[in-house]
This record gives structure tokens, sequence and C-alpha cells, in this order.
């Protein structure tokens, strides 16, 4: 592995993406052509799924997978140009014209899902068992649980057209609104405009009175524009209704459980779980106010920093996030390497680049690419591993797995990247020299998995909460989503945690309500899967690893149930959740310990 990064913030650390397409022009002429098949495909298929063989099938799929990993190559370098280069007029055209062929290229394919759900169950399943098939078997099961949800042909097609009308624009809408928002703020060096990230980014600063006054300056910004953004959820809350009456769904949930491939009394068990250790977590604050030298903590103290982590440059952190994969296994140590040595993985925090992080699996011919924004913070090594842990699962699910069956809902595609962060953490926390850095190391974990856990189940308590009012005609005002944010905060900090009146705003800039209904409760599963993973390996060393590895493999070849199941862990059963609790008691004490 070689790097170029010795210099702050990962400078000259970029990806290639001609291993995607050339250029611009290339990929226009890719689409025009993908998109003739895709028609020709129709033209050929449509009408026949009713009657079809398993050879013919077969031949099916694998023309389908030869379609999807082309528009996944081209779609992917669109999206990857763009990350980068946000304002380019040939960027920008490119992911127009990327949108419009989705929906041309949805409209002229989705007749395979509908017919397919049509075939009576008998059939279907002689056809699922065909020796043919073998290698999709489940993502054909898989297709036929939306059977009950599915709309004719042309009624499908409606809805695909009115999207970017009915639903899409009410996300641009909330996206230019929250992204614009600036003011004046000064943090000790002058006034200068502050966005909402900016001004989020302090609540991590070690002096108090800066971040009090971060969170004040923030909801001040917000409270003129909360009307707006409530009638945009509100709107949007009753076109998810109107949606879900029309597919039949019992209620606002089943969609991403369905998505998720989770039943409702799994996800129920999940959140029970975590209601059931907010004690857990507000035993941690009042740790937490005590380190700190506060009678209690304001939610400006919850994320202030405990001890100060040391610069790691970036060809640092790489090594680090290699030496902890290596500890687990040779072969994830040689995916995170491969990253840098193929150029598939751009750092450099640079104007024009999308902030966060993301890891894009692309297809089974061209590895996964990953952005990350690397400001040189030990936290930054966290994120290598996570971005990474997507990209070992990526790359080992597609090696084994076709186009068609090797990824997976949320829920389970987060379960490797999380469980790549904590073997980076264990790694650290036992080869870090430097004091200060094992103690800011030690309590970061631990608010990172509150973060994930119990922040990621208020969101889907609060987001529970408007659906049944709105549906009896009760509109979703500013204050009413306020009083409701407020009541599911409460129940998480009690009484350890001190909210401002301002609080009540804190819906109001989170894009997940709007984007992606119960988006995130998949994180807090997917994290105390993780735990508990961490702790088998803890306990049965290389023999878990074996098995893990061919979990990654698997890819999204079976329901998460059957393939954590192989691990030895059933997430049916309320002690799964146990064994990711009693793993963070852990490492709650560790932090204690260190702090």
């Amino acid at each position: 592995m070689t790097t170029n990064s010795a210099l702050p913030n990962a400078e000259g650390v970029h990806w290639d993406l001609s291993r995607l397409v050339t250029d611009a022009d290339e990929a226009r002429r890719e689409v025009d052509e993908v998109v003739k098949r895709c028609h020709a495909f129709a033209d050929r298929y449509r009408g026949t799924i009713a009657t079809i063989d398993a050879p013919t099938l077969a031949a099916l799929l694998e023309e389908l997978g030869d379609l999807d990993r082309d528009l996944s190559r081209i779609g992917s370098y669109a999206h990857l140009r763009e990350s980068v280069d946000a304002t380019g007029a040939e960027t920008r055209d490119l992911v127009a014209l990327m949108g419009r062929t989705f929906v041309d290229v949805g409209n002229a394919l989705r007749f395979v899902e509908l017919e397919w759900v049509a075939v009576d169950e008998a059939r279907a399943e002689e056809l699922i068992a065909s020796p043919e098939v073998a290698a999709d078997r489940h993502h054909l099961r898989s297709i036929r649980r939306f059977a009950p949800h599915m709309l004719s042909e042309p009624e499908e097609r409606m809805l695909a057209e009115r999207a970017p009308a009915a639903t899409s624009a009410w996300h641009t809408l909330f996206g230019q609104l929250t992204s614009t928002l600036e003011t004046e703020f000064d943090a000790g060096s002058g006034p200068e405009p502050h966005g909402i990230d900016r001004l989020l980014s302090y609540v991590r600063e070690p002096e108090r009175d800066l971040r009090q006054r971060a969170l004040t300056a923030l909801y001040d910004m917000l409270r003129p524009h909360a009307p707006t953004v409530a009638h945009t959820y509100d709107t949007l809350v009753a076109d998810r209704l109107a949606m879900d009456t029309l597919r039949s769904y019992s209620g606002p949930m089943e969609r991403a459980h369905l998505s998720n491939e989770l039943t409702a009394p799994i996800v129920d068990g999940v959140m029970d779980a975590v209601d059931r250790h907010y004690p857990l977590a507000q035993r941690w604050f009042r740790a937490k106010a005590e380190i700190l030298g506060l009678e209690r903590l304001t939610l400006a103290d919850q994320y202030a920093p405990i001890g100060d982590g040391r610069t790691v440059y970036f060809d640092e952190a790489m090594s680090l996030v290699v030496s902890a994969f290596s500890s687990f296994s040779p072969e994830i140590a040689e995916v995170a390497t491969s990253f840098v040595d193929e150029e598939r993985v751009d750092a450099e925090p640079r104007n024009g680049k999308r902030g966060g992080a993301f890891c894009s699996p692309i297809s089974d011919r061209v590895r996964p690419f990953v952005l990350l924004n690397h400001t040189d913070r030990m936290a930054d090594v966290l994120t290598i591993a996570h971005e990474f842990g997507h990209g070992m699962h990526f790359q080992f699910s597609f090696a084994h797995q076709t186009p068609l069956s090797a990824t997976s809902g949320i829920a389970l595609a987060e379960v490797p990247s999380t469980f790549a962060e904590q073997i980076t953490y264990d790694h650290l926390l036992a080869n870090e020299t430097d004091p200060a850095t094992r103690r800011a190391l030690a309590c970061e974990r631990v608010e990172a998995a509150f973060a994930t856990i119990f922040r990621q189940v208020v969101l889907a308590r609060y987001e529970q909460t408007p659906y049944a009012p709105r549906a009896a005609g009760t509109a979703l005002t500013a204050d009413r989503l306020g009083d409701a944010w407020f009541a599911a905060n409460e129940a998480y900090y009690g009484d350890a945690m001190e909210l401002p009146e301002d609080y009540r705003l804190g819906w109001s800039y989170i894009p997940h309500f709007i984007h992606t209904r119960f988006y995130t409760y998949s994180y807090a599963f997917a994290l105390l899967v993780s735990l508990a993973l961490v702790g088998r390996y803890r306990r049965d060393g290389d023999a878990f690893a074996t098995a893990y590895l061919d979990f990654l493999r698997s890819g999204g070849s079976a329901p998460p149930a059957e393939l954590l199941a192989r691990l030895g862990l059933d997430i049916t059963a309320p002690a799964a959740w146990d064994e990711g609790f009693a793993e963070l008691e852990r490492m709650i004490a560790e932090a204690q310990a260190a702090a």
C-alpha cells in the first residue's frame, strides 16, 4: 500500500473514475446503448413470465443482471463525479440524464416484478426450486413479499411519473432550505456566516460557552423556517398515508420492514430493548457530568470531549485500519489496501466536494469506491474503518453472488460497517500509547454507540407519532411536531440531562424524516447485532472469523435472520439484544476507567 498523504487533510488522495467510464461523452453513449437493450429486453420477455420455464427464467435473470451491472456502473460514475464536483455544468447535465434514464428504465423493466408476483404460488415455488435459478433463489422469493402491495403496470408507471412533482419536489425544497440557511456567529475569530452543519460541529468543542452559544444560534436560525418544514413534512406524511392505503400496507412502518426483510416482531423487539436500556445511557450522562465537574449535563454538554485525540494523517490512519483488519483476517486487510492501491478512494476535503463519507458498491466487475473527508482526527480513522467495512462486504458478496443477489437491505448492510468499526476501536485502544488519545477514544466510542443505538430509536419513536393524528385529519404543525419531538427525547434523557425549550425545534433539520421514513431503526439494529458479534469473536476467535467471512460472501442471498443464524445469533430471541447491551456495558466500564 502506498499513499501520497504525508501532507495534512489527505492532500492528493483522489480516486480515478476511469475504471468506471472514461468521460461524460462515453457515459452518454453507453447510456443510449443500455436503454436500447432495456427496451429490447422488455419487447422480448413482456407477457411471457406467466408461462415461463426454468431455463428461460434463468436466462432472463442473467440478462437482467447484465443490465443492472451496466446501469450501476454508469450511474455510479455520474454520482461519484457529482460528489466531488457538485457545481460543474457537465456533471450536472450527466446527473440529470441519469435521473431521466432510471425513470425510463424503471418503467421499461417494471413488468418483470409485476408479472412475477402474479405467477401462481405453487408454480412460483416450483420455479424457485429449480437448479437453473439457484443463485437467485432468494431474490425471486423476496420480490414476492411485495406482491400484496403492487398495482397494475399502468398504475405503477403513473406513480413513477408523478414522483418528481409529488414527493421529490418536497425533498428538494427541504434540501434547498436547510443547505442554504446561514446566520452570523462568532466562534472566537469574529462573526462569520454559519450553516447548520458548522454550528453543530461546535457541540464537540471543549469550551462550554461556545457549545451553548452555537446551539442557541442554531435554534434561532431554524425557528422562522419551522412552519415551512412542518408543512413539507405534513404534506409528505399525508401523501404516504394515501399511498399506504392505495397499496394496502397495514401501517406506516410495513414498507420499511419489507425492504429490510425484517418482521415487525423483530423490529419491535429491538426498539423495546433499547427503550428498556435508556437508564444505561442516563447512568453514563450522570457519570460524564461528574467527570466534567458539572452538577448535571445540559444538551450542549452531551458530546463535550473527554480527552483530546492526537493528529492522525491519512497514511497513518490507513496503517492503523489495515493493522486492525489484519488482526481479524488478512483477507479483509487486503481489501482495505486495495482501495488506495487502485485509486478507489477520494479522501481530501476541498471546495465543491460533498461532506461526509460513503461507499459505492458498483458491481461484480468493478470494485467499490469510497468517499471520505479526512481531517487528520482520530475519529476519521473510524470513518475509514466504517466505509471500508461496507467495501469488504460489497467486494466479497459481488465475488460470490449474482448482481441481483449481492446486496441487502440497509439493516443488514450496516452490520459489516459497524463491525469493522468495533474491531478497529479494539485495536486502537489496545495499542494507543498516548493517554489523552486513549481517553478520548474510549469515551467517543461509547457516545458514538449511544448516537447509533439510542438516538436512532428516539428518532424512530418520534417518527411513529405523527401518522395516526394526520390520518385522523390533524395537521402536523411546527408546535405539534415540537411537542412530539420533546416527549420522545425526554423519555431517553430522563432527568440526567437538561433539555432547553429551544430543543423543540430539533426535528426540523433532520433529513431522514423527509427523504426515507423509518430509516433510522436500521442503525440501532445493525450496531446491536455487531456488538453481539464482537462478543462472539472475542470468545471464539479464528473460528468466528472464518464464519464471518462466509457471512460477507453471502451478500443478500438469504434473509437477515437466516444469515445471522449461521453466525449463531438468533435475532428473533430477546437474548440477542442482551448480548449487544452486555458489550455496550463493557465499553462504558472501559470509558469510565480511562476517564
